[in-house]
């Protein structure tokens, strides 16, 4: 598709929608492992990450070769990587050393621009290997100054309530060709800073976590009845466009709700849940 014209749009895959430990855990036996087990489908859940075109793809977990080969991605063509925050979950910084010489052969992949945090820079710096080499640059970004993207896409990092108080953990919002979508998981009620730049917006899409499911949550992360506060609030603050599409994702396993009791709960409001490979349209 033409990106370029006002007349398409571009989509956003969601590659995965677990929290950090995955869906069944690795290491884990509970009911709600042993169900998505069972029931597979849209219960199998790998860890969180997205892909916006070819171009663009957000957070880099150690699930990013699975879902790569699962959803036929091209990752040697991509030219813009964006990290929310540098937890291991989301940031596996080796996986970029194969992007250098005798691990590539032929044609290199696209100049990539990494934009991430303080933290995020200091772990891909400190990994035993030169970006130069992996035609890669890293760019650090400050919250609430926008990032172009290029071909109409810009991306504008919010602060989010996650990592601790030494990282400044991030949330995104795109916009492209006067569609707007915030990427919302990782995150308990955001900062002021956040609600007031939210405020001045209008989301198409509204990506919203909801780690805890039938818990309550509040700082770092959230639960069902959190999510349902957080879509309240924007409401009041105008923040949501007339037809907005609000998508609950970031699902771990002791919240114990399965995809299908999901789908209970926020059907009745409105509210989409997630699956690996779901998309949207920006």
């Amino acid at each position: 598709r033409c990106l370029t014209s006002r007349r398409t749009t571009v989509t956003l895959t969601i590659l995965g929608t677990a929290a950090a430990e995955g869906w069944p855990a690795m290491w884990c036996a509970c009911e709600a492992c042993r169900e998505a087990w069972r029931l597979g489908g849209r219960n199998i859940r790998r860890r969180t990450a997205y892909q916006l075109g070819e171009r663009i793809h957000i957070d880099l977990g150690p699930d990013s070769f699975a879902q790569m080969l699962h959803f036929g991605l091209r990752y040697d063509r991509l030219e813009h990587l964006l990290f929310t925050h540098s937890h291991a979950d989301h940031l596996c910084p080796a996986e970029l050393h194969y992007r250098a010489p005798g691990f590539v052969a032929g044609e290199p992949p696209a100049m990539l621009t990494i934009h991430g945090n303080a933290h995020v820079v200091e772990r891909i710096r400190g990994a035993g290997f030169a970006l130069e080499d992996c035609r890669a640059q890293v760019h650090r970004i400050t919250p609430f100054e926008a990032i172009d993207l290029g071909e109409g896409v810009v991306a504008t990092p919010i602060l989010a309530d996650h990592a601790g108080a030494d990282e400044q953990a991030v949330n995104y919002v795109l916009e492209r060709n006067g569609r707007t979508l915030l990427q919302g998981n990782d995150t308990g009620w955001w900062p002021e800073e956040s609600w007031e730049f939210l405020a001045a917006r209008r989301l198409d899409v509204a990506i919203i976590e909801c780690t805890y499911g039938d818990h309550r949550g509040g700082a770092h992360h959230l639960g069902a009845e959190d999510v349902l506060e957080v879509r309240a609030e924007l409401a009041k603050l105008g923040a949501l466009a007339s037809d907005c599409r609000v998508i609950v994702t970031h699902f771990s396993h002791n919240g114990r709700w399965l995809h299908e009791r999901l789908e209970a709960f926020f059907a009745p409001h409105g509210i989409e849940v997630a699956y690996d490979g779901m998309t949207v349209e920006l």
